[in-house]
């Protein structure tokens, strides 16, 4: 618990949009702890600009940012100000639908958002509803891979539930699973998440052909290792997308600026691949200012 405690207030503190607000952003820690516990239930809250998610004790997934704006700072504003009004952005493994809440709520992007797991997925209809977006966002209750089929998730492990590698076992969720080069529109265009506990290369075999399409603009996508479960490292994932024709970049939000990596993001977590720098880096600098509730309405 104590080590628990000093991870979430080091994140707090060390968090960019909380360099001059660390107190404050403590206090709203503290308080959303006591808060929650008192009354027990989930409550919906402010996120950016007229966006909003619905939030209960425990919930991993989405506290970061009711905490410090963005739990993925760069990634998150990354998106917010390089994907366009006229992509679609396909959310692969939504979880609860914090991205798709950026892309669809804010940016006014239509989103096709892939989530396996019953609950979780009912649980992201309800953001979806809550942001009134349903007629923007296409949700789909089922898994992406390499190939069409089904596959059981384990289904007790909040944001981390996987592909079970040991098939039908205890905590396990049978579910279909389609490729993305099968359920996407080869003429439209696409900015892509995926984040898929692992499964990352696999879904990247089974969208081949739109990833190396120039209607796919960029890729966030999480490499943090644990695709060695599945048979394939960082490296290996890495080097497909470079084949497909990406180059890896970081992003730094107040300046604005991408810089090209000479590999993946090696502090772990999630890694920016775009096709065309030029590009994606003037759509960064034009992009309109957001005003973050959750980060005492700082405007980025």
């Amino acid at each position: 618990m104590i080590r628990e405690l000093h991870a979430i207030t080091t994140f707090i503190v060390k968090h960019p949009l909380n360099s001059n607000h660390k107190i404050k952003a403590l206090a709203s820690f503290f308080r959303w702890q006591i808060g929650a516990r008192l009354l027990n239930k989930k409550v919906i809250v402010p996120w950016v600009d007229e966006s909003k998610f619905i939030v209960g004790l425990g919930e991993a997934a989405l506290t970061g940012n009711l905490y410090a704006g963005f739990m993925e700072y760069e990634d998150m504003l990354f998106l917010l100000h390089a994907l366009q009004p006229n992509e679609t952005f396909v959310d692969v493994g939504a979880n609860i639908g914090t991205y798709t809440i950026l892309a669809s709520k804010v940016v006014k992007a239509r989103s096709i958002s892939f989530e396996p797991l019953p609950e979780t997925f009912e649980r992201l209809k309800d953001q979806m509803r809550v942001n009134r977006i349903e007629t923007m966002v296409d949700v789909r209750n089922m898994g992406v891979g390499d190939k069409k089929g089904a596959l059981f998730f384990t289904n007790n492990n909040d944001s981390t539930n996987k592909v079970s590698l040991a098939g039908a076992s205890k905590n396990t969720t049978k579910v279909d699973v389609v490729t993305i080069d099968d359920s996407l529109d080869a003429d439209d265009q696409y900015f892509f998440k995926i984040d898929v506990e692992g499964f990352e290369y696999k879904v990247i075999e089974g969208a081949k052909s739109m990833l190396a399409s120039k209607n796919s603009s960029a890729v966030i996508i999480e490499l943090n290792g644990s695709g060695e479960e599945f048979g394939h490292g960082n490296e290996e994932i890495h080097k497909r997308l470079l084949e497909l024709g990406f180059s890896p970049v970081t992003y730094e939000p107040l300046s604005r600026k991408l810089s090209k990596l000479n590999s993946f993001n090696k502090g772990g977590g999630n890694t920016i691949y775009v096709k065309d720098i030029e590009l994606i880096s003037a759509r960064c600098k034009a992009a309109p200012k957001r005003v973050i509730h959750t980060a005492h309405g700082i405007l980025i």
